[in-house]
């Protein structure tokens, strides 16, 4: 993993102190993309690398078997989601408007 994060702190050296003599543009980012593919690919022959592509395949595998709600069931839950929200804010709103007439009985 060392050897990647090396590979890639090299190429963004080497675009912008370019010490190549590389003047445009187009070569430089060649150079950096060279350099980032080559960082990929050491780091995915590294034993980090290895786990996390294990992990990707394993997730995969996974999100197949989960059961995606429908089109409709999403906007059934929606619909309830919004109308607990406005339930919530209606009885937060009198809460306050009776806690704030008490502090003014109290206060005054």
């Amino acid at each position: 993993m060392m050897v990647s994060i090396l590979i890639v702190l090299g190429s963004f050296v080497l675009y912008y102190q370019d010490p190549l003599g590389l003047n445009t543009t187009l070569y430089k980012v060649l150079v950096l993309l060279v350099g980032l593919v080559l960082a990929a690919f050491v780091f995915f022959k590294a034993p980090q690398g290895v786990r996390l592509s294990n992990f990707t395949k394993e997730t995969k595998i996974e999100l197949r078997k989960v059961v995606w709600p429908t089109r409709d069931e999403t906007v059934k839950t929606t619909g309830m989601i919004m109308v607990a929200v406005v339930i919530v804010a209606i009885f937060l709103w009198i809460v306050d408007a009776i806690l704030t007439w008490a502090v003014q009985l109290l206060t005054n």
